[in-house]
């Protein structure tokens, strides 16, 4: 059963059609994903004090930590910290340590997790992602950026 010429015009109508409604119901621009890095931007960052007091923060905004090993800036993308090492020293590691307390005093409710390690990427210009812990639901007032062991 070869298709006449008449139904072959009226399927291929029928297809110029939904592509046009799909198009007009799904624009392009719905589809299209611009991709964002910290590295392209110029470096504007609060600089504050480590350990971080997260109740102050202002949001939306990027921010640094001044150690004598390293540098980094980080922000906050909903519950987790992103961020970039600018200068590291690579003998020693990275952490950071969420705080449940503001003045990041030692508790049992802290949770500590590896920027990276030592002689270990993210390296110069590298980023990092910290992500909050799922299951742990409460808040955490403080943020302290370390080079212990």
């Amino acid at each position: 059963m070869n298709p006449t010429p008449a139904s072959s015009l009226f399927l291929i109508r029928r297809f110029a059609f939904l592509v046009l409604i799909w198009q007009l119901a799904c624009p392009p621009s719905l589809f299209s994903l611009e991709r964002a890095s910290i590295k392209k931007f110029p470096q504007k960052a609060f600089p504050v004090t480590n350990p971080v007091d997260l109740t102050t923060l202002p949001l939306r905004e990027t921010f640094q930590i001044n150690h004598p090993r390293f540098v980094l800036q980080f922000f906050f993308s909903g519950p987790n910290v992103l961020g970039i090492i600018i200068k590291r020293d690579f003998r020693y590691p990275i952490r950071m340590r969420w705080c449940f307390f503001r003045d990041c005093s030692e508790s049992p409710f802290d949770y500590s997790a590896m920027i990276a390690d030592s002689y270990a990427p993210p390296l110069e210009d590298g980023t990092f992602e910290i992500r909050f812990p799922p299951q742990l639901h409460y808040n955490f007032q403080g943020l302290h950026f370390t080079t212990g062991r």
